[in-house]
């Protein structure tokens, strides 16, 4: 053997690994040379093997039609690749364009990896503020369209992105941070037009948000004001309370939209602070918070509301998904809580349908008009007890008003929520809903109002299980049928369940638990057929992709809402974000 063959064979590894450094890096400038604009028509109507928003389309299903991850190869998924993520509360939703993966992270930091390994390729960090708002570092999405990523940042700012370099096309402050506003859930491309609602409106600043602007400038083309002003329409629902303190209305999450109706569907939280005897609006309905908003998309001017809790008191915020489906309508009178009585026809129409809030409750409204249709509860609550159907609003518990500071009330759920921004998920192929929810009520009372920049509450709580036997069963898992509200399964178990929902064309439902386990449900039994521990519960959304023939799974681990005041024994570290991706031998 030469006597020097061992500093050869180190010499050789080295220079093999600069050359595949210098391929990687060659095939990372090819995925960019290679990347084309997205177009409107493909923001309708997106290509399966690609998630280019928030959901992956429109009416906010939660749906992939890929299939190669099916009922029958799901046992065999396995870890492709993990990526180190941005400390932070972790609410993301990776997007995929031609090869690359964009990823929206804590306090607006972005990265574009490779979407088969996760190799790094750009990144954009925003500079920090000193902010007062506790949640202005949640990003929960971005959104593609063109050569741009848009994002909407803690700091109230509208931004384009190159996709291409992560440079910034352009920027526009919307809103004012220093008074706390802040976005939370991202833009979406509706109609043509970047569409976000704003949040963060909390005490001192009044209320929110919803604007349209232009994509390749930010210009504003309309302004909707999800709390009204006095003079405006609903305006008169606030008493004589100011303009200036009508606070509240944030728009947490995105907006959906129905091309045929021309309506975009924004959802709209609670106003601020939570009690009506805090706000002196007693006897009035404080619109438009805890409700659905159809606007038009043109102009922005609503053409509809349903609200689901008028007056407020409890923070059980209504500003999560509606889900656009298409479906008959023919409920179920010993499946259903609530029906209308006056449903005129079964033939197939257009529903805002889904748990649109923490009660927990599936609502389903007709999506042109917002007629009231049929509600079924899912988790245990007791704040709704009937719907007005001719004023298109929930009916609440006498039982629970408040009427004097720390008197003490019952309330389930507890202000975490049957639910909260985690996401349900629909599956065409079962004309089902797949619920997350769980049973977690509270001991509840106001405090005298303390209004500070990035306050906003001035309540207390403490959490306790339902009175209901439930066997210490806090979390649940449900699929409901849309056309007849019929529960067609529930998984109970003891863990909360507050992950997002994914559906797929292969029969499967992926969801996340308070365990840290990610599992793959059959969408027509309820049976898991597949599960893996993660490091963390996933605070992130779950999405697929498919590239060069195969078909991945992401999730990205670390944070997000939580249920474990409830189940002291399981417990995790908090935080470690990881984004997880799997595939099939």
């Amino acid at each position: 053997m030469p006597r020097n063959l061992s500093r050869i064979t180190p010499l050789v590894a080295g220079l093999t690994s600069l050359v595949s450094f210098a391929m990687h890096a060659q095939e990372q400038q090819s995925l960019l040379e290679s990347y084309t604009p997205v177009t409107y028509a493909e923001i309708e109507n997106p290509d399966p093997r690609e998630w280019l928003m928030w959901r992956r389309t429109q009416n906010h299903w939660g749906y992939s039609p890929l299939d190669q991850i099916n009922k029958d190869t799901v046992g065999d998924l396995r870890l492709a690749w993990a990526w180190t993520m941005e400390p932070g509360m972790q609410e993301t939703t990776p997007l995929v364009r031609d090869g690359i993966m964009f990823l929206p992270q804590a306090c607006d930091f972005i990265e574009a990896v490779d979407a088969r390994d996760g190799s790094p390729i750009w990144e954009y960090r925003r500079e920090r503020v000193d902010h007062a708002a506790s949640l202005s570092c949640a990003n929960r999405n971005a959104t593609l369209y063109g050569d741009k990523l848009y994002i909407a940042t803690g700091d109230a700012y509208l931004v384009a992105l190159s996709a291409r370099t992560g440079e910034v096309s352009w920027e526009r402050q919307i809103g004012d941070w220093t008074i706390g506003q802040h976005y939370s859930g991202g833009p979406q491309i509706l109609d043509g037009k970047v569409v976000v609602g704003m949040s963060g409106c909390y005490y001192i600043n009044t209320g929110c948000w919803i604007t349209a602007h232009n994509p390749e400038t930010g210009e504003e083309i309309w302004r909707t004001n999800t709390v009204p002003k006095i003079g405006e329409p609903g305006g008169e629902t606030w008493g004589d309370v100011p303009d200036e303190e009508r606070r509240g209305g944030s728009a947490w999450m995105p907006s959906s939209y129905d091309p045929e109706l021309d309506l975009i569907y924004v959802g709209v939280a609670v106003p601020i602070p939570w009690g009506e005897i805090q706000r002196d609006t007693r006897g009035g309905d404080v619109l438009y918070t805890n409700s659905t908003l159809a606007l038009n998309a043109d102009t922005g001017e609503i053409e509809w509301y349903f609200q689901y809790i008028p007056g407020g008191n409890w923070d059980l915020d209504h500003p999560f998904e509606r889900i656009i489906v298409e479906s008959e309508v023919i409920p179920n009178a010993d499946s259903v809580d609530w029906i209308n009585p006056n449903i005129a026809s079964n033939e197939r129409r257009k529903l805002i349908t889904g748990v649109p809030g923490k009660t927990g409750i599936v609502w389903t409204l007709d999506a042109s008009t917002g007629e009231f249709l049929w509600a079924k509860e899912t988790s245990y609550q007791n704040v709704i007890v009937g719907v007005d159907i001719e004023n298109q609003k929930g009916i609440t518990n006498e039982n629970l008003e408040i009427t004097e500071i720390r008197q003490r009330r019952f309330v389930c759920p507890s202000t975490t929520g049957g639910i909260n921004w985690n996401s349900v998920g629909y599956s065409p192929d079962t004309n089902a809903l797949y619920v997350p929810s769980n049973n977690v009520c509270m001991n509840y009372y106001l405090n005298p109002v303390n209004p500070v920049v990035g306050g906003y509450h001035s309540s207390a709580t403490q959490r306790k299980l339902p009175p209901e036997d439930f066997d210490g069963q806090v979390g649940m898992f449900s699929a409901i049928d849309v056309a007849t509200g019929e529960e067609k399964w529930t998984y109970r178990q003891r863990a909360g369940v507050a992950g997002s929902v994914l559906t797929t064309g292969g029969g499967l439902v992926f969801v996340s638990d308070d365990a840290r386990r990610f599992r793959a449900f059959d969408a027509d039994s309820g049976e898991v057929v597949w599960e893996q521990i993660l490091n963390s519960s996933a605070g992130g959304f779950p999405m697929t992709y498919e590239l060069d023939g195969v078909q991945y799974l992401a999730i990205a681990a670390g944070g997000g809402v939580n249920y474990r005041v409830m189940t002291p024994e399981i417990r995790q570290r908090r935080g470690g974000n990881i984004l997880y991706v799997f595939r099939l031998p």
